[in-house]
């Protein structure tokens, strides 16, 4: 009878390796990406330890066991369907430290802020960042660089976009925060940001989409005014965010900036297309952004392991 168990869980054993292996070689295009600068993101995941949320959280830190991986950026919506009430909300165990335990998990987050997040104390996920170690949002709206090889950098770009949307003024008893920040002052951050940047990658960071072929949400006007020309004239190559829960590759005929949709970090709703869709999909997955020194790829991986869409950029 002993002899049976050890086989059979040599057995399982075996096939969860198998599991974790496609994860690692269809996110990486069977490349070293162990040598690679990888990162996560995600977005609308704050399901409060909901069972989809659990199915990306688990799958992520499989792959994370096989790679290198450096962050997780949040692009918002951490909390649904209220934010935090302080930093000692029972939330922040309930949604976030219970539900991405795992040791491979335990890298830094960079988070943005969504439209739920404001229905809440948006300053305690600030501060947050003073007892969390692994939780890193500085500011309402951040940067930073990070060397990608010798000769290859990157500007990462954290925007908060809930006070850019018009619509939320409109109701500041659900959203008691947002009149506290100066949209104007985050625009002209962003204009000085990006222009000042001397790194060959510039990514963008924000929780509305600019396009989305979605029914639900879909573009989003004032971030196509605002943020949009700045990308084009400052030479950012990707905007990803969250808000439409479905994954979204969207791209204008002769544009320079990917839109990258990757609202399933918990939650699923119907998607569509548009002119301007690549590729577009409603299932539960993450993003997993791996650069190498020629170029950068992004996978969105489902919760059983597999690559359901990559798209990759080279450096010019």
């Amino acid at each position: 009878m002993k002899r049976i168990l050890y086989i059979f869980t040599l057995l399982f054993l075996f096939l969860q390796m198998c599991r974790c292996s496609k994860c690692f070689d269809g996110a990486s295009n069977r490349n070293d990406t162990k040598n690679a600068f990888n990162f996560f993101v995600i977005s609308d995941w704050g399901w409060n330890g909901s069972p989809d949320q659990r199915k990306v959280a688990d799958q992520m830190a499989i792959t994370a066991r096989y790679i290198n991986l450096r962050f997780i950026v949040t692009c918002g919506d951490n909390f649904q369907l209220n934010g935090v009430t302080s930093v000692h909300d029972s939330l922040w165990f309930i949604n976030y430290k219970n539900v991405y335990w795992q040791k491979s998990l335990h890298v830094d987050w960079y988070p943005v802020l969504g439209n739920h997040d404001y229905i809440g104390n948006t300053q305690a996920e600030i501060d947050y960042s003073r007892i969390c170690r692994r939780w890193k949002m500085e500011n309402y709206y951040y940067t930073f660089a990070r060397r990608i090889n010798d000769s290859v950098s990157a500007r990462f770009i954290f925007l908060d976009t809930p006070p850019l949307v018009d619509a939320y003024y409109l109701d500041t008893a659900t959203y008691p925060d947002i009149e506290k920040l100066d949209s104007a002052k985050e625009i002209q951050w962003l204009k000085e940001t990006l222009s000042r940047s001397t790194e060959q990658w510039k990514l963008v960071f924000g929780h509305h989409p600019i396009f989305s072929a979605s029914p639900y949400h879909g573009n989003t006007k004032e971030m196509i005014e605002k943020v949009k020309p700045l990308l084009e004239k400052f030479g950012a190559q990707i905007y990803f965010c969250g808000h439409d829960h479905d994954l979204q590759h969207l791209k204008e005929k002769n544009g320079k900036v990917d839109y990258l949709v990757t609202g399933t970090g918990g939650n699923c709703r119907r998607d569509s297309t548009d002119e301007q869709s690549i590729y577009s999909n409603s299932v539960l997955a993450f993003s997993f952004v791996s650069f190498k020194a020629d170029g950068i790829s992004v996978a969105f991986i489902n919760t059983s392991g597999q690559e359901i869409y990559r798209f990759t950029r080279k450096i010019k």
